[in-house]
């Protein structure tokens, strides 16, 4: 299974890549620890993650990176009125690789990239490329990024069954990749179902004034093929099948970005706003403020704040309607990503950043930095402030206790350009 810690951002990296304007390389970890009471269960994903990047000549650039997501934690298979009583451990390891090679002119850049992730039950493959220029003046920045992906998902093989009587994939189930063929069947156990993604960004970046600029990106991405989560289960009346959502997702999103240089306080300020819709019915927004202060030359500390809203997917339904009303339509799931959602982020992060001056760094690299970041996820729904209208609350069937602390993000990194 894929994590999807935040949808719509890991898509927009997905699709760009960062650029290095000179020779770099940089390892950084990140934990996500998601918070349970009671050992109803949870979720930790550790993150390793490498990148380099050299020049080749002039005008070409060659990257490329590693990236590992190790999780384990546990989860109740079954979404349902009591899901909260009990919860079932498991485990999974992805590995992910991707190269890169970018050409660049005096305004102008242009790059292609290739990623592989695979999984015991996912296979990843993706194909992208990236283009912008700068105006004359240099004061305008337009951006194009297109990207298409191809994977497979392993599914229990249901044969002929409705959607109502379809089992979920055990962890038992043979995804192993028999041969070392991705993608083959083993008939009336296991199947592979195949799932396109193709995605693309406009983004228009502006100098407004010497000391602050704006981007404007719109982000547009369609889906086709298995989307439900082959392990997820949800009760409907006395049966309990594998969760069934559409083929077919069209989603977009708009935003906007403006940041301030402050030149007395030597620091910045940052405002974030974005726009999501799709035809699923999610309607989501959220806003986020931030703040960066040097200290110095070589320390750089960052504050930021996010709230943010979604509505549910029109055929969403709480656990206790599910139970005693059935579905709403041929459509039912227990995702809570496509529940309604309300939760905010706060965060900082420090670098400490050191220049080689006449002398490298450790005797390589003409600058390294350090960075330091924690997030805190906090879901912000009060047990009287129910965002859906049923008796018994989405706050009942995703925050499984009392604590409005749902996760908590550490990242550590160190970069080196040389």
């Amino acid at each position: 299974m894929r994590l999807q810690l935040a949808l719509a951002a890991v898509a927009l990296a997905a699709v760009a890549p960062p650029a290095s304007a000179d020779d770099r390389a940089e390892v950084s970890t990140s934990l996500f620890a998601e918070t349970r009471d009671g050992g109803k269960g949870g979720l930790t994903v550790i993150h390793p993650q490498a990148d380099v990047g050299v020049d080749i000549g002039r005008f070409v650039s060659l990257d490329a990176s590693y990236a590992a997501d190790a999780v384990s934690g546990a989860t109740s298979v079954i979404y349902q009125v009591d899901a909260t009583t009990s919860a079932t451990s498991f485990s999974d390891l992805r590995h992910e690789g991707t190269v890169g090679l970018g050409f660049h002119g005096r305004r102008s850049r242009i790059s292609v990239s290739a990623t592989l992730g695979t999984e015991r039950d996912y296979l990843s493959r993706q194909l992208g490329g990236t283009a912008s220029i700068d105006l004359p003046g240099r004061n305008t920045t337009v951006a194009l990024a297109y990207s298409h992906s191809f994977d497979l998902v392993c599914d229990k093989d249901n044969g002929m069954l409705s959607p109502q009587e379809a089992k979920a994939l055990t962890g038992a189930d043979p995804c192993d990749k028999p041969g070392g063929i991705f993608g083959k069947d083993r008939p009336g156990i296991t199947v592979w179902r195949a799932l396109s993604i193709d995605t693309a960004q406009a983004t228009l970046t502006q100098n407004l004034s010497p000391t602050m600029n704006l981007q404007i990106a719109g982000y547009g991405q369609v889906l086709e093929g298995f989307q439900s989560n082959p392990y997820r289960r949800v009760r409907i009346g006395e049966n309990s099948p594998q969760e069934h959502i559409p083929d077919t997702r069209d989603r977009w999103s708009l935003s906007a970005r403006l940041n301030r240089f402050l030149p007395r306080l030597h620091s910045a300020v940052h405002f974030d706003a974005r726009f999501y819709d799709d035809t699923w019915g999610v309607i989501g927004g959220d806003v986020e403020l931030g703040y960066s202060q040097y200290v110095g030359k070589s320390l750089l500390f960052k504050l930021h704040a996010r709230v943010y809203q979604q509505t549910a997917a029109k055929f969403f339904k709480d656990a206790f309607f599910y139970q005693t009303q059935s579905t709403a339509g041929a459509y039912f799931t227990g995702d809570r990503e496509l529940s309604p959602v309300r939760n905010a982020t706060l965060g900082g992060k420090l670098t400490l950043i050191t220049l080689g001056g006449d002398k490298p760094v450790w005797g390589l690299f003409d600058k390294l930095q350090l960075n330091v970041k924690a997030d805190v996820l906090m879901l912000a729904v009060l047990p009287a402030d129910n965002l859906a209208d049923n008796p018994m609350g989405i706050d009942r069937q995703f925050i499984y206790g009392n604590s409005l602390i749902d996760a908590v993000i550490l990242q550590l990194g160190l970069l080196g350009n040389y």
